[in-house]
C-alpha cells in the first residue's frame, strides 16, 4: 500500500475511533475561551494522566483534541504540571499526530502559557 493511502487510512481510523470514546465530542469551539498572558514556558516530563473532553479530528486536521494532560516534570517544585489542550494544538508523537490519551505514559515537551481565566494552556505538545 503506497504511504500516502496508509497515512491517510491511519488518520481516518483514529478520527472514526475518537467518535467512539467515552466523553468524547464533536464541539466547533477552540481555544477561544482562554486569554493567555505571560511568556511561553516549556517543561519537560513523562504524561501520568490525561481527560478528554472534546474530540473531532479530521483527515486536514488530526490530532485535534481538547482536554487535560498532566505532566510529572520530575524536578523540585514543579512536581505535577497539568496543561489544557485546546484543538489548536496538533498532538504528535514521534512526528506524526495522535489523539489525547495516546500521550499516556509518553515523554513530552510541552510548551504553554499561563491563561487570565487561570489554567495553564498549551500551545504545543510533541511527544518522543
Amino acid at each position: 500500500m503506497p504511504k500516502a493511502i496508509g497515512t491517510l487510512t491511519s488518520v481516518v481510523l483514529a478520527a472514526a475511533a475518537a467518535m467512539l470514546l467515552p466523553g468524547c465530542s464533536k464541539s466547533e469551539e477552540s481555544g477561544a475561551r482562554f486569554t493567555p498572558i505571560g511568556e511561553e514556558k516549556e517543561i519537560q516530563g513523562r504524561v501520568s494522566d490525561t481527560k478528554l473532553t472534546v474530540c473531532g479530528p479530521t483527515p486536514e486536521k488530526p490530532g485535534t483534541c481538547e482536554g487535560t494532560l498532566v505532566v510529572e516534570t520530575g524536578s523540585p517544585g514543579a512536581g505535577r504540571v497539568p496543561v489544557e489542550v485546546t484543538r489548536d494544538v496538533v498532538l504528535k508523537k514521534a512526528g506524526k499526530p495522535v489523539l489525547l490519551p495516546q500521550l499516556r505514559d509518553s515523554q513530552v515537551t510541552v510548551k504553554y502559557r499561563v491563561s487570565k481565566e487561570g489554567p495553564n494552556v498549551a500551545t504545543s505538545v510533541a511527544a518522543r
